[in-house]
């Protein structure tokens, strides 16, 4: 459930250039935006997902990575140009070089230029703040060593890691943090930067535990009554 509306757009090789326009003019009007690749190499389906985190909106636009030649390459590479710029951020959920980089780079993309980009890991930023605000429990072993981190000693069902270097999973991290599942079974979800990015303004706004069940507790109200009205 996203925090915002949004408009999604799939880029591939009949995509009019006309699209490709008004998207770029949508970027250079964006500052902050989401990415998420997606690689199946027994598929050979690779793609780049792209979120627009705008004020009232975002803008998704999944593009697929094809070869030889077409006619949207120019358009796509300036598209890229605006979004990896140096005056950009962006978001992504784990570290840069465990993506497969060569699939984030259209051609004539310089690489240089993303790395140069303000690239920010949301992943070890929702491990502190989510460690903040759902502590240990009053009985939990953890508590021994007088800290919030995670520890093998630690009983808490709501903190699943119990080792001080794990890594959270983007699907962990809804489902624990709002109690919301990722669907993988479309190849083409676009919940993913949209999980970020939600959990990003939950660390951005300095979010407590009492703000996360009252949000919770007031959508899953909403939920239930559009399946009622539905039924």
């Amino acid at each position: 459930m996203p925090f915002k509306p949004y408009q999604s757009f799939y880029i591939n090789q009949a995509t009019s250039p006309i699209t490709l326009d008004e998207l770029i003019i949508e970027a250079k009007r964006t500052y902050k935006f989401t990415i998420y690749p997606y690689d199946d190499m027994l598929l050979d389906v690779h793609y780049l997902q792209i979120e627009l985190v705008q004020q009232s909106s975002s803008i998704i636009i999944t593009i697929e990575f094809f070869s030889g030649y077409n006619v949207l390459f120019p358009q796509i590479e300036e598209l890229f140009s605006i979004v990896f710029h140096a005056s950009k951020m962006i978001q992504i959920w784990g570290e840069l070089n465990t993506y497969r980089t060569e699939y984030l780079f259209y051609h004539n993309h310089n690489e240089d230029d993303t790395i140069k980009s303000h690239i920010v890991n949301i992943q070890p930023a929702f491990k502190r703040w989510y460690n903040r605000i759902f502590v240990h429990n009053a009985n939990c072993g953890q508590l021994l060593d007088f800290s919030n981190t995670d520890g093998p000693l630690c009983s808490c069902s709501h903190r699943p890691y119990k080792c001080r270097n794990d890594e959270w999973s983007i699907e962990d991290a809804i489902t624990y943090t709002f109690y919301e599942i990722l669907d993988d079974t479309k190849i083409h979800d676009l919940h993913r930067c949209l999980a970020i990015t939600k959990l990003s303004i939950a660390i951005h706004e300095k979010w407590d535990r009492q703000k996360v069940q009252q949000y919770i507790k007031e959508n899953h109200t909403k939920e239930q009554v559009m399946i009622s009205y539905i039924e």
